[in-house]
């Protein structure tokens, strides 16, 4: 299994240009709820840009797609029509309302075709943040992928699955890769002979160093919302336990201290508190501790086993569970989501290592299927599914970055 928590049982044995958006979207249509569920995405045709060459608005509609709040159509009635202009160096895309005809422009400068993708993203990004006070397009995915036996390095990609770059390229195993706040920065584990050590890689220009190489255990590490700590797991005497550390200095703060294993701790939006893994009932199960006042509380969660917990901004904690395979669930921990507590996902296969997308809606995870892995993005909203790309390589351990204002 690729789950975190059952990553740490080995070590023991060892010990944009600028975007304009205008005019008036009083009546544009939203996704629709009703009683609180999502029932569907407003429905979109796409019709190309002209002026524009192919490959441009083929990209520009493969966000449209991979953003997930439309639904994209060929034909027949829609809530909105999108067209787009490229004329004179300025490339606008203008979204009306087929039945009121409301709408808006977004406009940028076009910088030639080298630009194409990061300027789809934005452009994209600008209409959804219009409608929706969201943005998803400009984030990326960080991702292990096993490239020889033995050997599994950390990757990076587009919400679209396209513009794949590695980013280690170690003769050993990387694992556990999660983001820096400000997107500009990946910390992961990497396996030595006898020791685990959390290392930390600036993607531009590629730079990396040691965070944290005490002896023995130093694994599942997660940097605060202030970027100025880490949660992680550490073994520094024969205990496995979760610890709170100043990022730039040795200052530490033990947050746990028993004979049970924990596992996998991520923060929640405000910095206060931390999910985390323990065994210490028995089996994996899922754990809040106030980082203050150190008090624990066990969360009620499904399946037998729960484990790799991952926090949004909206305060919903998504999760792997043991339900005979490993499949997803969610814990709402308060109002902000119309996302529901309860199983997401209930098809075959290990779901496993989830990570919420920064518009709090979206989950890219790992889905393991006859000895094979593949990265899965997921609705939290609806529970539709569908695979990101395809890729020769195993796949695991997804983390989606965040957006920054």
């Amino acid at each position: 299994m690729m789950i975190k928590f059952r990553r740490i049982l080995p070590i023991l044995a060892i010990l944009f240009s600028f975007i304009c958006v205008m005019a008036d979207d009083s009546k544009v249509v939203r996704v629709v709820k009703s009683t609180g569920t999502i029932t569907r995405n407003p429905t979109v045709v796409y019709r190309g840009i002209t002026g524009a060459d192919r490959e441009l608005s083929d990209t520009v509609y493969r966000f449209l797609y991979a953003c997930g709040w439309f639904d994209l159509k060929n034909s027949g009635p829609v809530d909105y029509s999108i067209t787009g202009d490229l004329k004179d160096g300025k490339l606008s895309l203008e979204i009306r309302s087929t039945e009121s005809q409301a709408g808006f422009s977004v406009r940028s400068d076009y910088n030639g075709p080298a630009h194409n993708r990061e300027l789809a993203k934005k452009m994209v990004d600008g209409i959804l943040n219009r409608l929706f006070k969201v943005r998803v397009c400009e984030s990326q995915i960080a991702f292990c992928a096993d490239t020889a036996p033995g050997i599994r390095n950390i990757f990076i990609c587009d919400i679209d699955g396209g513009d794949v770059r590695q980013v280690t390229r170690y003769q050993t195993l990387c694992v556990e890769p999660s983001w820096a706040p400000d997107g500009k920065s990946l910390i992961y584990s990497m396996y030595g002979p006898s020791y685990i050590d959390v290392v930390q890689t600036q993607l531009d220009p590629l730079r990396s160093r040691r965070l944290v190489s005490y002896p023995g255990l130093n694994s599942s590490a997660s940097i605060a919302p202030n970027g100025k700590h880490l949660a992680l797991i550490m073994s520094l005497d024969r205990q496995v336990d979760l610890y709170v550390k100043e990022l730039e200095s040795d200052k530490r703060l033990r947050l746990t201290k028993s004979n049970a294993v924990e596992a996998s701790p991520g923060w929640n939006a405000s910095g206060s508190s931390l999910c985390f893994v323990s065994d210490q009932n028995g089996s994996p199960k899922l754990f809040k501790i106030d980082v203050a006042t150190g008090k624990t509380t066990a969360l009620y969660t499904e399946g037998s086993e729960a484990v790799s917990p991952e926090w949004n901004a909206e305060d919903v904690i998504v999760y792997s569970t043991r339900m005979g395979n490993y499949t997803l669930a969610l814990l709402n921990m308060g109002n902000a989501s119309p996302a529901r507590s309860g199983v997401l996902i209930r098809v075959g296969g290990d779901w496993e290592s989830p990570s919420w997308a920064p518009d709090n809606r979206h989950i890219v995870c790992s889905r393991k299927q006859g000895g094979h892995s593949s990265l899965y993005l997921v609705d939290s909203w609806t529970g539709q599914y569908r695979q990101m790309m395809n890729f020769r390589f195993n796949q695991s351990t997804p983390a989606w970055s965040r957006l920054t204002k």
